[in-house]
Order: C-alpha cells, then sequence, then structure tokens
C-alpha cells in the first residue's frame, strides 16, 4: 500500500469518527440512550472481531491490558452516553466538543506523568481550549461565567460525562503511549464494553430488552452505519498511523472539532450559532498551541533545514 493511499485511509478515520455524533444522536431520540448504545458497541464488537481476532494476551503487558481496558471502556461509556443523553442536537454538538478538549490535556497528562517537561504554553493553550467552551455556553459573544453554568445546569450530566470522558482518554493516550508495547487490542476492549453494557441492561433494566421497541428503516441504517464508522474508523487508522503521513494525520486531528460539527449539523439538520464555531475554533487552536509547546524544537529544527535548502 502506498503512502499517500495510507495517509488517505487515516484521514477517513477522523471523517468517520466525526460522524458519531450525529449518528448515535439519531438513534437515542428513536430507542433511547441504553438501547441506542448498546446497539452500536454490540454491533461495532462483531466487526472488530471479524477484522482483528481477539489477541493472543500473554503478549500483552498486564500493566497495560487491565489499566487501557478500564479505561477505554469508561471513556466510550461517558463519551456515548454524553450524546445520547443529550436534550436537542444542538446540544449533543456542543457536549461533543467538550470531549475534544483531550489533546490538550493528554499534553497535560504527559506532563503529570513526567513524559514531558513543564511548560507554561501549555497552560495557555488550555485556556485556550476551555475558554472555547465557555465562550459557546454563553452564546451572546461575551465571557459569562453565570450565564456558562445556568446552561450547562440544563444536562450537566451530559457536560460531566463529557468533560471525564476527554481527561479519561488523556490518561488512555499516556498509558498507551508509556506501556503498550506497540499492541493494539481494540477488539478485546470493545467486547468488554459490550459485556459491560449486557450485564447493566439485563441488571437494570431488563424491561428494554424484553420490550424491544420497533426499529424503522431509516433508524436500522443510522445503527449499521454509526456501528460500521465506529469498527472501521479504528482499523484504518491503525493503518494510517504505520504506514502513512504521521504528522500529516496528528495535524489534520486537531480540526476534528470543526469535522464532527459541521457533518453532525447536517446529520440532524440543525443550525449553529456564530459563537458556536468562535468557540469550536478557539478549541482547536488551543489544542495546537499544545501541540506546538511540546514540539517547538523539531518543528524549528525543520523550518531551518527547509530555509536553507531554499
Amino acid at each position: 500500500m502506498s503512502k499517500n493511499l495510507a495517509t488517505l485511509l487515516g484521514f477517513s478515520a477522523i471523517l468517520q469518527w466525526s460522524s458519531i455524533v450525529g449518528l448515535l444522536k439519531k438513534i437515542s431520540a428513536v430507542i433511547g440512550a441504553d438501547l441506542a448504545v448498546l446497539c452500536m458497541y454490540s454491533l461495532s464488537a462483531v466487526i472488530l472481531v471479524v477484522l482483528f481476532r481477539i489477541p493472543n494476551l500473554k503478549h500483552i503487558p498486564r500493566i497495560y491490558l487491565l489499566s487501557a481496558t478500564a479505561l477505554f471502556v469508561i471513556y466510550e461509556l461517558c463519551f456515548s452516553y454524553a450524546i445520547a443523553l443529550a436534550q436537542t442536537p444542538q446540544q449533543a454538538i456542543e457536549i461533543s466538543l467538550v470531549n475534544y478538549l483531550w489533546p490538550s490535556m493528554t499534553v497535560a497528562m504527559l506532563i503529570v506523568f513526567r513524559e514531558l517537561k513543564f511548560n507554561v504554553w501549555v497552560l495557555l493553550g488550555l485556556g485556550i481550549s476551555l475558554s472555547g467552551i465557555i465562550y459557546i455556553q454563553t452564546g451572546n459573544g461575551s465571557f459569562d461565567w453565570h450565564m456558562a453554568l445556568a446552561n450547562i445546569k440544563t444536562n450537566p450530566l451530559s457536560y460531566l460525562l463529557a468533560f471525564c470522558g476527554a481527561l479519561l482518554w488523556s490518561i488512555y493516550c499516556v498509558i498507551t503511549k508509556k506501556y503498550s508495547g506497540g499492541h493494539n487490542p481494540i477488539a478485546l476492549f470493545f467486547l468488554a464494553i459490550t459485556v459491560v453494557l449486557w450485564l447493566k441492561m439485563g441488571l437494570l433494566h431488563p424491561e428494554l430488552i424484553q420490550n424491544f421497541p420497533s426499529i424503522d428503516g431509516h433508524t436500522l441504517g443510522y445503527m449499521l452505519v454509526v456501528s460500521i464508522v465506529t469498527a472501521l474508523g479504528y482499523a484504518v487508522w491503525n493503518i494510517g498511523i504505520n504506514q502513512g503521513n504521521i504528522t500529516l494525520l496528528v495535524t489534520l486531528s486537531y480540526f476534528s472539532p470543526i469535522f464532527s460539527a459541521l457533518i453532525s449539523m447536517w446529520i440532524l439538520q440543525t443550525q449553529l450559532s456564530t459563537s458556536f464555531w468562535h468557540g469550536a475554533m478557539m478549541v482547536t487552536l488551543g489544542s495546537f498551541v499544545c501541540w506546538i509547546s511540546t514540539n517547538w524544537q523539531a518543528i524549528r529544527t525543520k523550518l531551518f533545514y527547509t530555509t536553507q535548502q531554499l
């Protein structure tokens, strides 16, 4: 496979993941949050097992296997329920943006775990990203903590789940970097999520399984698509980062908030305010600041080399 094709496949993963918010919200509006999340992960797990099969657990470092499985499962549950429990399509898109604090948080966690040295620019990047979230919640082009908190209080559980998910995913990324040894047991992770969801459903909501609602063709189509993009996104992302241009893919991934908002807006047929787009750009900018602050030496060296060549 050529490097350009692998890079294109990696970019398609970013777009596929960006469609999850709108698709999952569509399904949950019809059959409820619990069943929507259960169906999405169950079908995704089947697809991933077929693609990757169950890895040989003996070859995977135990500390990584236990910690990463727990973090991945809890993160995915936080993210999916945060979206599924959103009260309106527009709120679902706003809540998804909270999840995209994870790139900035990942840099902060790398510092906490002593993988990187402290850099004041990381705090600036985090501040810009968080300011973008607050800016969106005020909705009037000014920073007003009281208005932002009042908006969040309309559905505090979803916002809390999205924020916890971003924090957990940043820790997962650091744990993967430190302990994975190059292993990627994604099929196992999704099987674990599916088992947890079925146990939860059987213990807490058995009536939902017994009285499973009828699903029309449109909802079934959305369910199949969201399961496929969730599973294939992970599959082609691995191809992209292993065989493609990883620098370009990482750069493009920082535009995920913009991609996700555009695709979700189209799927959910909703409009977003100017303040939302300004806030989304602030979240993206904050992530870029964090990334540049930790890669400045390499960037400066490359720029200097390019200038000399010219």
